[in-house]
C-alpha cells in the first residue's frame, strides 16, 4: 500500500502515542509497520489502537513486576479485542440512524478545544478556536466513518498550524531530543526515519504543552 496523507497521520499518531507512553521517541520496527498497515487497510479508528496502547500500558504499569512494553505487537491482542466490541458501532452506523448522532460528542471535542484555547496566547489561541469551530461543523457529515476521517483531517491541519507557531529554538530542542535517542539505536537511522520520529515528537509535544484532545468520536 502505498502512503497517502491519511494514511501517513494515521502511522504517526500511533507511533508518537507510542512514544509518549514509553516516555521517549521510539522507532517502530518493520514488523509494527506491517501491523498498523494491517490496522489501516481493514478500518480500524486510530481511536481504538489508541485506547488499546493505553490499556497495555496500564495494566503493565499496575503488575508488581513491570513488563517493558517494547514493541506494538505486544498491543496487538488487545486491539483486535476493542474492535470486536466496537466494529458494529462504527461500520453498522448510517445517516438514517438517529441513535448513532454524534453531536453530542463533537459538541464535548469542540468544549474541550476551547478550553484549551482559552488559556493560551495569540496566535494559538485563534488556530485551536479555528480548530474547534470545524470540529463542531463536522456534524453535518452525520456518517461516523466521515465523521472519523473528517476530524483526522481537522488534526492534522490544527497540529501543522500549531508547529507553525513554534519558535527555531523550540524546534532545535525536539531535534536534539530525537537525535540522542536515536543514538542508542540499533543499526543505521535513514533520513526518512528521523524526519518521521521528529514530526511524531513534535505532536507528542504540542498536545501535551496546549492540552489537547485527541479527535476522534471513540476518544
Amino acid at each position: 500500500m502505498e502512503p497517502t496523507p491519511q494514511s501517513s497521520d494515521y502511522f504517526l499518531e500511533i507511533e508518537s502515542h507510542f512514544a509518549t507512553r514509553r516516555g521517549t521517541p521510539f522507532i517502530l520496527s518493520a514488523k509494527d509497520w506491517l501491523l498498523m498497515k494491517g490496522w489501516f487497510e481493514e478500518g480500524v479508528p486510530l481511536a481504538i489502537v489508541i485506547e488499546a496502547i493505553d490499556s497495555c500500558f496500564d495494566k503493565s504499569a499496575a503488575r508488581p513486576s513491570k513488563r517493558v512494553i517494547s514493541s506494538l505487537s505486544y498491543c496487538r491482542h488487545a486491539v483486535n479485542e476493542i474492535w470486536s466490541e466496537r466494529r458494529d458501532l462504527y461500520v453498522g452506523s448510517d445517516e438514517s440512524s438517529p441513535e448513532s448522532s454524534p453531536l453530542a460528542q463533537l459538541e464535548a471535542l469542540g468544549a474541550a478545544l476551547r478550553a484549551a484555547a482559552a488559556s493560551a496566547s495569540e496566535p494559538v489561541r485563534v488556530v485551536i478556536e479555528e480548530g474547534a469551530a470545524a470540529v463542531e461543523g463536522a456534524s453535518g457529515l452525520h456518517s461516523i466513518p466521515k465523521i472519523e476521517d473528517r476530524l483526522m483531517e481537522i488534526e492534522h491541519e490544527l497540529l501543522e498550524k500549531l508547529a507553525a507557531t513554534m519558535t527555531e529554538a523550540e524546534i532545535a530542542e525536539v531535534r536534539r531530543e530525537v537525535a540522542a535517542s536515536l543514538r542508542g539505536s540499533r543499526g543505521k537511522v535513514d533520513d526518512a526515519t528521523r524526519l518521521r520520529t521528529e514530526e511524531a515528537n513534535l505532536r507528542r509535544l504540542m498536545r501535551s504543552r496546549h492540552g489537547l484532545p485527541r479527535l476522534s468520536l471513540f476518544s
